[in-house]
């Protein structure tokens, strides 16, 4: 009786409604060639069928919808943003970003962003590292720390309670704990990520970090300390341009991160923008991503007073600047010699916009030297994957979340196609664009906590 009663509630159950997007070209997040006329079958909030029309049929009944003209991509990964710190977090699937990867928010932050989605509130799915891990010490008010490598395990159980997607290890983890902490992550399945200064990038591939953050990271290893007095911003900057990237240092560097091999989120953006100035930064988003006055007021605020150039000198600026086409210059060869690259950005940092300032980072890493293929994939695909969560999302393959954007233009041929986003779907379900761009032209209150 109870066997038939089950049979007769599965058997009445609303079935998942099924969508047919025709006629598209794929670009599917793997780095295969775009599919011209191609057919995305999605069924609930998962793709059931992804391919050539001429294999992939039409289900009957399906709801079709018709793109011949557009290009069809996996919804973007942006893998290096704080939501503490953030105006406007429905911003990013404005702007095309489905999922973000936060590295080091409160867990209130993520439980109210998390519930906001489950009330149909459009929202990027949130993948959490955890509070940053330093030793001593934290080193930021976002961070904490442990004393050493045996305090590590009873750490990593506390976050297991909260939730985490993963672990973040910070600027003063040495590599005793370093190794404590990669080793224990694993063991539960985790994936490790750093922004490090006691621990060399070399010896963090070595120990099996699975990502490094910031390419100006990358050069502690290249260049002499900065002076203890030059701090904040002016650090990352600090004799970037003295580093010979053909020299035996920068050879051995490649070669570590090479062999494990250990991600590079580069975030350009936030290398970027900050020194632009408020003019140039602003003519980046002019026409597609026009920035909010609220925006501009925030960033002015205090707070942001560690990621600023105010009272710098104009050489301070040229070295900043100069700096810059030496990241883009590793990132080229680090992406030449098979090290992945992933995109993150920072957000939401001076005039790196939540979701815009995705799309501009992959514009950054092509002009670094990626080709459109593979700056797409560092925010689809290969994201997935250091996330450990690309059986889920990524690609656009059978059984991925529903995840999608529509451009107008071919991606591939000009990444500034990527502005011309012009539907979003999360989980099968389109977004109402225009109401989120009411929402975060009129974004003012700075978010609760530190800020």
């Amino acid at each position: 009786m109870l066997a038939l009663l089950i049979f007769l509630v599965v058997a009445t159950k609303d079935p998942e409604p099924v969508t047919a997007f025709i006629g598209a070209t794929l670009i599917d997040g793997t780095g295969a060639k775009p599919l011209r006329d191609s057919v995305v079958v999605v069924q609930g909030h998962r793709i059931s069928a992804a391919g050539p029309k001429s294999s992939v049929p039409v289900p009957a009944g399906a709801r079709t919808v018709d793109l011949t003209g557009k290009w069809i991509l996996p919804g973007l990964i942006d893998m290096h943003a704080h939501l503490d710190e953030d105006l406007s977090p429905s911003a990013f699937p404005l702007f095309g970003v489905t999922s973000v990867r936060d590295v080091g928010s409160r867990l209130v932050t993520i439980q109210k962003l998390r519930a906001m989605a489950a009330s149909g509130e459009p929202m990027p799915r949130i993948y959490w590292m955890g509070r940053n891990i330093d030793e001593g010490k934290p080193s930021w008010w976002g961070a904490v720390a442990v004393k050493g490598p045996g305090q590590a395990p009873a750490l990593l159980d506390d976050m297991a309670r909260q939730g985490v997607d993963g672990v973040k290890l910070y600027t003063l983890a040495g590599p005793e704990v370093s190794r404590a902490v990669i080793a224990d992550a694993h063991r539960r399945g985790w994936p490790v990520t750093g922004h490090l200064d006691h621990t060399r990038p070399s010896e963090a591939a070595k120990l099996g970090i699975d990502n490094l953050e910031h390419v100006f990271t990358l050069f502690q290893e290249l260049k002499p300390r900065p002076p203890a007095m030059l701090t904040g911003y002016r650090r990352s900057f600090h004799a970037v341009d003295s580093v010979d990237l053909g020299g035996k240092a920068a050879r051995r560097l490649v070669a570590a991160l090479k062999v494990r091999p250990a991600a590079l989120t580069p975030t350009l953006a936030v290398s970027t923008l900050p020194v632009m100035g408020e003019k140039e930064a602003e003519a980046v988003y002019a026409g597609w991503a026009n920035v909010p006055a609220g925006w501009r007021k925030y960033w002015k605020s205090s707070y942001w007073s560690f990621i600023s150039t105010a009272g710098w000198t104009s050489r301070e600026i040229k070295q900043a600047r100069w700096a810059q086409a030496k990241f883009a210059a590793l990132v080229r060869r680090l992406d030449r010699a098979g090290v992945p690259i992933i995109a993150g950005t920072d957000t939401p940092a001076p005039w790196v916009l939540p979701g815009a300032g995705t799309v501009y980072e992959l514009e950054l890493l092509v002009r670094a030297g990626l080709t459109p293929s593979r700056a797409i994939q560092a925010a689809t695909g290969r994201a997935g994957a250091v996330l450990r969560r690309g059986a889920d999302m990524g690609t656009i393959r059978p059984g991925r979340f529903a995840d999608l954007i529509v451009v107008d233009a071919d991606p591939l041929a000009d990444i500034r196609s990527l502005r011309s986003v012009s539907r979003v779907y999360l989980g099968g379900r389109e977004i109402d664009r225009m109401a989120l761009r009411r929402k975060f032209d009129h974004a003012h209150e700075p978010p609760p906590g530190k800020p």
